[in-house]
């Protein structure tokens, strides 16, 4: 490993490394199907088509399993459902808010109804100008 290498294998470390060209090379993860979450370096110039491009690249993981690979699908697949579900809660808990306002209001309507019923119009209170 060269001077102007520094990986850190312990966790929390920000991992870094300088290419042959000198530019930093910061870490990275893998969303390839054939790499998920796997972690890496490269020169920025890795894939550059003037000409000038860099070929270093480096894993920072090891390859992951046939079954690892199964499990992330299974868990994203999970991941997406449950947040279908979440989404579907949340719809669900408005509309039941939206009722229980209701309700109230229903519940506040009637009842000054039921008051006006049962003891009448309250002194003071001129029965004309009463709206109902």
């Amino acid at each position: 490993m060269s001077d102007r290498s520094s990986i850190a294998s312990g966790h929390g470390h920000q991992e870094s490394r300088e290419c042959f060209c000198g530019l930093p090379c910061p870490l990275r993860t893998s969303s390839s199907k054939d790499n998920p979450g796997r972690r890496y370096v490269g020169c920025p110039k890795f894939k550059d088509d003037t000409g000038t491009h860099c070929k270093f690249f480096d894993w920072i993981d090891d390859p992951v399993s046939d079954r690892t690979h199964a499990m992330l699908s299974e868990l994203k697949i999970m991941n997406k459902w449950l947040e279908d579900q979440l989404c579907h809660k949340e719809v669900v808990e408005s509309r039941l808010y939206f009722l229980l306002f209701a309700l109230c209001g229903l519940c506040l309507a009637l009842s000054s109804m039921l008051m006006y019923v049962i003891f009448g119009v309250p002194q003071g209170i001129d029965r004309c100008k009463v709206p109902f």
